[in-house]
């Protein structure tokens, strides 16, 4: 009843206020137009452009005059505005520097309504973009860049590169005169692409940039085939690994040798098809991606690998080896640009035949297919990982391994899809330290396992002898670091021992409860934001709600980390012939995807 007369009460006052039973209503008056215009505010370089857009209600003519400080299509002083609102500034800044721009109906004149234009100095450099390789005695790689000054007479800009003034002796990121030449550093800078920009004296908050990428001769060279004997980091992989729907491949990484015989050492998903390969499979360079899914003339043969798929879904390493056929490999274990630089473009060399154990901060390189020659260091070591695969080669099925005591390299620019089986090395000394597993592009994190752990899992099954490398001295790579203080001691900022020792302990007793909330994705031992202490590094899933984190925990600082979600690389999509027939496929770069998990509790 109360419903009824609620209802009939409402009825009521709408009858009441609006007219009912079909009578005029003389209290209504005409629908009243109104002007909006955006943006309200826009700062506009001088000569630059804006678009305005004006919205009309109360008309179903929603045409519009614009105005430049009251005058229609505005003046050459003030800036030029056209009937769709596009407005051009003018090439020097009016007195005072800002301007109003105003939309008048045209429905209703006096209806109108604006926005506030401030003209600014404009900057603008040119080339956008440059890639050079790195300088050497003999050659220096250089790039002239031109800077152009609108708003004002005084066109006069300071040049920087990554922040570092024109004529500073510090040469990390190249050096760059006060005409704008740009001389490339003598070697692979971290990150590799960075700005060069150009400051107006008038105003120093107005500039413009240009982005500059360093290399040592780009991904090109790891991806081109060679003529016997080849040499390693290169494109390749297992001649089988393809199917109706796409074709497989990896990086052929180093030479190592056992009991007198040499082979390539990759990764299991490289060679062996992820547990798939029988003894015998031919492997071919360059890999099928960069063969129209052809194979190849055959580099080595497929002998061993470590156990992907096992009942308890662990495994100790991402690892195999495949025969090398005589005379079709450098026999010195030369792996492409690990060596001197000639000319910008850095040789090829053999690693160190010894091996080192990761550590945070320690100066890393690899060489792989993908993205040739890149340089960073270590972030996080004693992960835990779980590291997912498809089943074979293209398909959407998958499965998933647990690895523990993994390298993490957080670093953008460090490894991509393809770069899988790349042997990473101290970039002061080239000894080994990892082999490359899998990683994701969205946070920019590479994982690899400790060469140790990978070449104790492949003993010769009939007396247990382990591989070596082929390889020589100690040596720095050049395209990766000048040499660096002290390589004895290995040069970079290393962990204080008794803190490692309780960031571990700590890892290890909370690892599980941290890894129970879905929203924390790994946990891993570190460095502190400041300093050479060690720390846990908390990996949180950007953008969800997560467990409260400690900053200490058992007397070892917590440091959290927010990243993306982990996900699987996308392979190179295109449309290839595979051998004689037509097909439409994928070319997939082998590199293996991951996420973390929790460290085993002892």
């Amino acid at each position: 009843m109360s419903k009824r007369c609620g209802l009939f009460a409402a009825l009521s006052l709408a009858c009441c206020l609006g007219g009912c039973g079909g009578g005029s209503s003389s209290n209504i008056g005409p629908t009243q137009i109104a002007v909006q215009v955006t943006p309200s505010q826009a700062s506009v370089k001088a000569a630059g452009s804006q678009v305005f857009q004006a919205i009309v209600t109360g008309s179903s003519n929603h045409a519009v005059t614009w105005q430049v400080n009251g005058v229609p299509g505005g003046a050459a002083a003030t800036g030029t505005i056209d009937a769709t609102g596009f407005y051009t500034a003018p090439d020097t800044i009016p007195s005072p520097a800002t301007v109003t721009i105003t939309a008048v109906s045209q429905a209703d004149s006096s209806k109108s309504a604006s926005a506030v234009a401030t003209i600014t100095i404009g900057v603008v450099v040119l080339p956008t973009t440059a890639a050079l390789n790195v300088s050497s005695r003999q050659c220096s790689a250089t790039q002239q860049f031109t800077a152009t000054v609108t708003g004002t007479g005084n066109s006069v800009v300071d040049w920087s590169v990554n922040g570092v003034a024109a004529g500073d002796p510090n040469t990390t990121f190249g050096t760059i005169t006060t005409s704008g030449l740009y001389t490339s550093p003598a070697a692979i800078p971290v990150p590799p692409s960075f700005k060069v920009t150009a400051t107006s004296q008038v105003d120093s908050t107005q500039s413009g940039s240009a982005m500059v990428t360093i290399s040592a001769g780009g991904a090109g060279i790891n991806q081109a085939a060679q003529g016997a004997p080849i040499e390693l980091g290169t494109s390749g992989g297992n001649a089988k690994d393809k199917s109706s729907k796409a074709c497989c491949s990896g990086t052929l990484g180093s030479l190592v040798v056992r009991n007198g015989v040499n082979y390539i050492l990759s990764n299991n998903h490289v060679l062996a098809r992820e547990d798939n390969a029988s003894v015998g499979e031919a492997i071919v360079q360059p890999g099928l991606v960069d063969n129209s899914c052809v194979a190849a003339t055959p580099v080595a043969h497929f002998s061993q690998a470590v156990k992907l798929q096992t009942s308890s879904k662990t495994a100790v390493a991402d690892a195999a080896l495949a025969q090398v056929v005589p005379g079709e490999v450098d026999s010195s274990g030369a792996i492409l640009q690990l060596g001197a630089v000639s000319c910008g473009v850095a040789q090829p060399a053999p690693p160190a035949n010894t091996t080192v154990a990761p550590a945070v901060n320690m100066p890393v390189a690899k060489s792989g297919r993908s993205t040739g020659l890149t340089c960073g260091a270590i972030s996080l070591i004693d992960a835990s990982l779980k590291v997912q695969y498809s089943t074979t080669c293209g398909s959407s099925s998958t499965f998933t391994v647990t690895f523990n005591n993994q390298v993490v390299i957080d670093s953008s620019t460090f490894g991509a899809a393809g770069d899988s089986g790349a042997l990473i090395v101290d970039s002061q000394t080239a000894q080994p330290v990892a082999l490359l597993v899998g990683g994701d592009s969205t946070t920019g994190i590479t994982v690899a396992n400790p060469i140790q752990d990978v070449l104790n899992a492949l003993p010769d099954p009939s007396n247990q002898a382990l591989p070596t490398f082929v390889g020589g001295a100690t040596h720095a790579v050049s395209a990766c670091t000048s040499g660096g203080p002290n390589l004895a001691q290995g040069g970079f900022p290393r962990l204080a021992a008794a803190g490692l020792q309780r960031a571990r302990a700590a890892m290890n007793a909370r690892a599980a409860e941290l890894m129970a909330d879905p929203a924390i994705l790994g946990v891993g031992v570190g460095a502190a934001a400041h300093g050479t202490e060690a720390s846990l590094v908390v990996l949180v899933q950007r953008g969800k709600a997560h467990q409260p984190v400690p900053d200490n925990w058992d007397g070892v600082p917590v440091r959290v980390q927010a990243v993306g979600v982990l996900r699987a690389f996308g392979g190179l999509s295109c449309s290839r012939s595979m051998q004689t027939r037509p097909w439409n496929g994928q070319l997939v770069r082998r590199h293996a995807t991951f996420s973390l998990v929790p460290r085993a509790v002892p």
